[in-house]
């Protein structure tokens, strides 16, 4: 049986997940720095395991179950979004980072998606069609909750890719003058997977490229930016948190 048409009760079975033992959200992370992602975001989670599938983690915030994954790229976030979610998961929030195209945006501030074009290679294959959205309700109370943290944030327009090397200039100016305003790698996906299983999705990301200035991840900046990016990071996580006990 391919793995699309896996009945629910397999990945229970892979698990060890019976009925009733749900977990209420997953947070997703795209990053290469997956250790020291993984070990920072678990400290704020109590009683601590891994599942039965490598690299995907469930604890407990405010006595509610929650998992993190941190899942680089389309093709790998829609693993845990897709088992989980399947098994009964009703909340899936993004977090990470994304590149601009808004030559206003600095360093730090908070791209929160409503709108995306799913042009991952994998959303289609979930029933997504161009374009796809995440949940409105979740983007106003990821908006307020980063404002009481007087965290910049801003509603954009999405575009996931699937690869952070094949994007050209060429490419950037066709989506800006489509109106994206941020890229991600896994957004999309990730919004397809819960659209298909039932489930509400979020992203919220801390913007780091600056395309239209001719900045990526392989620049050095200033020591202010940097501040403001680490702490755009550990709040996004803390609002995440908030998020998956309240939905």
């Amino acid at each position: 049986m391919a793995i699309l048409d896996y009945s629910e009760d397999i990945w229970r079975d892979a698990l060890g997940l019976p009925q009733g033992a749900e977990l209420v959200a997953l947070i997703l992370e795209g990053t290469w720095w997956r250790a020291q992602a993984t070990e920072t975001r678990l400290a704020d989670l109590d009683n601590v395991r891994e599942l039965a599938f490598s690299d995907m983690f469930a604890g407990e915030y405010r006595a509610k179950s929650i998992a993190y994954c941190c899942a680089y790229g389309p093709a790998r976030a829609v693993e845990p979004a897709h088992i989980l979610a399947q098994l009964g998961t009703k909340t899936l929030i993004q977090i990470g980072t994304c590149g601009t195209l808004d030559v206003k945006a600095s360093m730090g501030m908070v791209a929160l998606p409503e709108r995306c074009a799913a042009r991952d290679g994998v959303s289609q294959h979930y029933g997504a069609h161009a374009y796809v959205s995440t949940d409105a309700k979740l983007v106003d109370i990821a908006e307020d909750k980063l404002a009481q943290r007087d965290v910049a944030s801003t509603r954009a327009m999405l575009l996931t890719w699937p690869s952070l090397f094949a994007q050209s200039d060429a490419m950037c100016a066709g989506w800006t003058a489509e109106g994206v305003v941020s890229i991600d790698m896994e957004t999309s996906a990730v919004i397809a997977v819960g659209g298909k299983f039932g489930a509400s999705t979020l992203s919220m990301l801390s913007v780091w490229d600056a395309l239209p200035h001719g900045r990526t991840f392989m620049d050095p900046f200033a020591w202010e930016d940097q501040a403001r990016l680490t702490r755009s990071n550990e709040k996004i996580f803390e609002v995440a948190l908030e998020v998956a006990v309240a939905a």
